[in-house]
């Protein structure tokens, strides 16, 4: 082509026809620009679709945690939910007499005492997509704000795992570790302690008398609620995400 066109030239050229190659060159240069501007625009078209395949896969994978994060929720949900409600019903029975409940039962109680619930989400395409800039992709403020709202529960969540870790190390769970030598004496089947701790049956059920022992399980009960809270919004959050990466996919 370049070849053919150079011929022409160089014929308009020898042939003294300058207007006719002046229109010519004129010609060829707008030839040159409308191709230059295809090409321009088959480059546009080629980055929009990778940009727009990009997009897709994200959605994809956000989606994919998404589910996962839902699974990991229904279990903690559930344990948080067991453990809120067997606590409760252990502090109706410490509000009473508990001398006609068997030793077994309060131990069996006293298990779940200082169990917490846990979960962690699936989160690392996000966190990915945040990282390299890539979020700015799904161009919808819905979504981020529904992430930033999942983000807010979770960490209310995380907080009080941090809380409960405290409470066995420094706080109240701490002391009343200190005040008997060692929880598994009032637990069930839980672990080994000296045998010089053991305490006989009577002293056994004074300790589920005592203000702090009460306050110490309460203090427990009111942590695996709240926990309970935290993770039912979260679900609430990521559900609501579910939802609009759905919608995004079918668009």
């Amino acid at each position: 082509m370049i070849k053919l066109f150079r011929r022409i030239r160089q014929k308009l050229l020898s042939e003294n026809k300058f207007s006719k190659y002046l229109l010519y060159a004129i010609g060829e240069i707008i030839l040159v620009v409308i191709g230059i501007l295809i090409a321009l625009q088959i480059n546009n078209w080629n980055e929009d679709l990778n940009i727009e395949n990009q997009r897709e896969k994200l959605i994809a994978a956000l989606h994919s945690d998404a589910l996962t994060t839902d699974n990991r929720l229904d279990f903690g949900l559930q344990m948080a939910s067991d453990i809120n409600q067997k606590l409760s019903h252990f502090l109706k029975i410490l509000s009473r007499d508990n001398t006609t409940i068997s030793r077994d039962t309060l131990k069996i109680y006293s298990s779940y005492i200082f169990q917490v619930a846990n979960f962690k989400p699936a989160m690392s395409s996000y966190e990915t997509a945040v990282s390299t800039g890539n979020i700015a992709l799904l161009e919808n403020e819905t979504l981020l704000s529904q992430y930033i709202q999942f983000k807010d529960d979770y960490d209310w969540f995380k907080l009080h795992q941090d809380i409960s870790g405290n409470m066995v190390y420094l706080g109240s769970v701490w002391e009343f570790r200190k005040k008997l030598g060692s929880t598994n004496l009032i637990m069930k089947n839980m672990g080994v302690y000296p045998k010089d701790f053991e305490l006989n049956d009577t002293d056994f059920r004074a300790v589920f008398k005592e203000k702090e022992t009460y306050a110490t399980f309460e203090s427990m009960q009111w942590l695996v609620r709240n926990q309970w809270e935290a993770l039912n919004r979260a679900q609430m959050a990521n559900k609501a995400i579910m939802e609009t990466l759905t919608s995004m996919q079918n668009q």
